[in-house]
Order: structure tokens, then sequence, then C-alpha cells
């Protein structure tokens, strides 16, 4: 039925007629609290959706990548994460080990060098940790203002402009020591494109902080999405595939930058089916099903087969422009490559 010519909207047990006045944070929290009372269900409802996702690329599993290797990248993460004192507690070191980076690069590149590996890993461990400071740490947890102030102390280092007492902590210095090892290899060009995407990242984390506070949710998928591929830190994992690959691509191309921003939805949205649990328990507002429930007044069953839906329109537009981008030979040697690293990474 169209939206239009629903007389109300029911969520949970209460009905909402169009004459009454709901406030962001009433609504906000009935659509919360009925995601977690039900959640039993929604969970095997979002098991059988993933079984209709649909993936036209098939993951190239690399048989000349040894145990022995992927062990030692393994450790790599490990010890460099040890080091800058960023593992502290038994539960962190059991939550980092299970996010295997590590193996991660492998699959994704099997032919980069171990050092630019290590450098790729780091950089991925090193926003796990942030991301853990921002939802985590009790006293920015939920306060915008201090999330910004803790993120633009590493701002500084990404402008080579040092705060006072800005290397103090452990994940500032962690940062520090990345950030050097990227500007050996790398040109300001990229320098600068990689910077940009990692202060989108910040402002995406602040603004969702606003928005969790204030009650404040994205009005429709579009505005979502322009918000989700920065919070994601995808776009951060897309350009490094030029140092690890050692090549140059331009930006200039429209299709390939629609390639780019499709690859990101897709992973983010996924993401967003997998992580829903957590994230209703906690309140955070960053996932597409609460989107689509708030905006088009779904239930939860059916914002959830709403994202499967978007995940797989996603999947055929980046099809399209692989297929347009290949066909008609409209990039080169490096570009091409650079597109096979999307789609492993997407996949």
């Amino acid at each position: 039925m169209p939206k239009s010519q629903r007389k109300t909207i029911k969520i949970k047990d209460i009905k909402l007629t169009k004459k009454q006045k709901v406030s962001k944070k009433e609504k906000f929290r009935t659509i919360q609290l009925n995601a977690q009372s039900n959640f039993t269900d929604t969970l095997d409802e979002i098991n059988q959706n993933l079984e209709l996702l649909k993936c036209e690329f098939r993951f190239q599993v690399h048989n000349n990548i040894s145990m022995e290797e992927i062990l030692k990248i393994e450790k790599h993460c490990y010890e460099w994460a040890k080091k800058f004192d960023l593992i502290t507690g038994k539960t962190t070191d059991k939550k980092f080990k299970g996010s295997k980076f590590g193996l991660l690069i492998c699959y994704i590149f099997p032919t980069v060098s171990f050092e630019r590996r290590c450098l790729a890993i780091d950089f991925f461990n090193w926003l796990f940790f942030v991301d853990d400071l921002v939802d985590n740490k009790k006293n920015l947890k939920d306060n915008p203002e201090k999330i910004k102030i803790e993120l633009d102390k590493f701002k500084s280092i990404l402008d080579n402009k040092l705060l006072p007492g800005v290397l103090q902590s452990s994940i500032a210095i962690a940062l520090w020591d990345v950030w050097s090892r990227m500007k050996k290899i790398t040109s300001e060009k990229w320098q600068l494109k990689f910077r940009n995407s990692v202060l989108h990242y910040f402002d995406a984390c602040y603004l969702n902080a606003l928005n969790k506070r204030s009650h404040n949710l994205p009005n429709s998928v579009e505005e979502y999405s322009k918000i989700r591929r920065h919070s994601g830190a995808v776009m951060t994992s897309f350009n490094l595939i030029e140092p690890l690959l050692e090549i140059q691509i331009s930006q200039n191309n429209i299709d390939l930058q629609n390639l780019v921003n499709y690859c990101n939805d897709h992973i983010c949205f996924i993401n967003d089916l997998y992580s829903l649990k957590k994230e209703l328990t906690k309140g955070e507002v960053d996932n597409i099903i609460v989107i689509l429930q708030h905006s088009n007044n779904y239930s939860l069953r059916e914002a959830i087969d709403h994202a499967v839906v978007l995940i797989n329109n996603r999947m055929t537009q980046i099809k399209k422009f692989v297929d347009k981008l290949m066909q008609f030979s409209l990039v080169d040697q490096n570009t091409i490559k650079y597109i096979n690293a999307l789609i492993d990474i997407m996949v």
C-alpha cells in the first residue's frame, strides 16, 4: 500500500494515527524496543534473507598463500598492537585476535610485499581501536563534543601539524607510526586523498554521535548512504589499493566513481544486517534497517526485506558498471587492477 494511503502506522502494539504528534525520541525508542523484544525471530529472518543475497562475482581463492605466510602476518598484527599498548585486557585481546585482519589482507592482496601488507593491516587495526574508542570509552561515549576534540588530535597528525600533547596517547602514537610509513612510499597527491577520506570518517563519527543524542535520523536511503559511505571507513580501505598494488588511477571517470560508491554501499548495507542486534542494543542509529523503518514506517521484518532488495540492486548496478568499463576498454591496466581489487574487497 502506498505510504499516502496508510491511515495508521503500526509499531509494536502501538497504533499512531496521523493526527498524533510523536517526538523523535519516542518514535526512535519505539522502533528500538520493538526490534529488541522480537529479535529472536528477527535473527532467523535475517539468516533466511542472507540466503537471498545475490553475488555476481566469485571470491578468488589464492592457493599460493601458505599457512606459514598467514601466521607471519597475524603475528605482526598482534605484536604491532602490543608494541603501542593498544591491547589492554583479555577481552580486547580476544576480540582483536578474532578480527583476522591479517588473513583478510593475504587473501585480497596475495602478491603484495610483506612490508606493504603490514602497513595496510596496521592502519586497519588502528581504525579498529578508534572505533572502539568512540563507541566504548566512558568519557567519550554519547558525547559528540568530546569525540570531536579527540578526533581533531588525530587530524593534526594527518595534517603534519601536531597539536601540543597529541603524542601522549598510545593510539595517537600508533597513527603517527603508520602515517610516517605511508608518506615514505606515496605521493603528496595520494596522501591528500587518503587524509581526506579519513577526515570524512571522523566527521561521520561526530555526526552520528550528534544524531544519536538528538534522535535525528536521515529521512531517506539516499541521505543515509551519503553519511554511511564515510562512517564505514570503507573509502580508506579502497584508497589503500593504489600504494599496495603500486599503481595510480584517475578519479575523473564518473562510471568508476559510481562503481566505488556502490561497492561501498554494498559492504556497509550487509554490515548493517549483521550488526543490527548490537546496534539496536546500544541505541545506534547508523543502520540501513533503522532508517528504512523510520522513513517508510516499516515493521522490522519489512525493513529487513527491503534492505536485502537494496543490497541486490547495488550488486546489479556494480555488475553493470564493471561490464561497461571492461567491455569498451574505457580504462587502462592500472584501473583494471584497481577494479579487481574493489571486487575482491567487496566479496
